[in-house]
């Protein structure tokens, strides 16, 4: 009896690996995983270092008018503290004063809201470029997953960051632009 038993565990095993499938590496397929600094992109990237040149000129143009305002205001401060000007011509002055101040309070937030726009704009544009080339590039070299470098990762080896190749890809595209 126990012997009966004995084979018969012995052939349901035999029969259980036998038929069991079987998964070696050539039958699955590889998981390939890439990690991309995006920021990293959009500050080196030659489209990025083009937009922060567009945007730091629109701030030049826009400080032009601030100091134009400033030297308004600094005028009117002095004529309004010079001595031996009527009750008069100090309150115009100083109704002047205010009014310039309001005018220029009200540049400022426009500009700033303005700038802000644009940045956003900018960025929004690049993102989406960038989103196209790490596709294409995801696609080509078969990646299984593309990760966010900032996106909590706790380890990664430097073989598997794509940033530099997103760098040149992208840069290849805007080129062709």
């Amino acid at each position: 009896m126990k012997k009966s038993v004995a084979a018969l565990v012995v052939v349901l095993l035999v029969s259980l690996v036998y038929s069991a499938p079987s998964y070696s590496a050539d039958k699955v397929d590889a998981v390939k995983i890439g990690v991309v600094d995006v920021q990293k992109v959009i500050f080196e990237s030659k489209g990025g270092k083009d937009a922060k040149t567009q945007f730091e000129n629109e701030m030049t143009g826009k400080k032009k008018a601030f100091t134009e305002k400033e030297d308004i205001l600094k005028k009117l401060r002095s004529e309004i503290d010079k001595a031996g000007i009527s009750d008069a011509e100090k309150k115009e002055k100083e109704e002047r004063f205010q009014k310039e101040a309001r005018e220029m309070r009200r540049l400022r937030e426009e500009t700033e809201a303005g700038l802000r726009e644009m940045d956003k704009a900018i960025t929004g544009k690049m993102i989406g470029e960038i989103r196209e080339v790490i596709s294409k590039l995801g696609e080509e070299g078969k990646y299984t997953i593309i990760l966010e470098k900032d996106a909590s990762i706790l380890y990664m080896p430097n073989t598997i960051d794509l940033t530099g190749k997103v760098i040149e890809n992208y840069d290849k595209q805007k080129a062709k632009k």
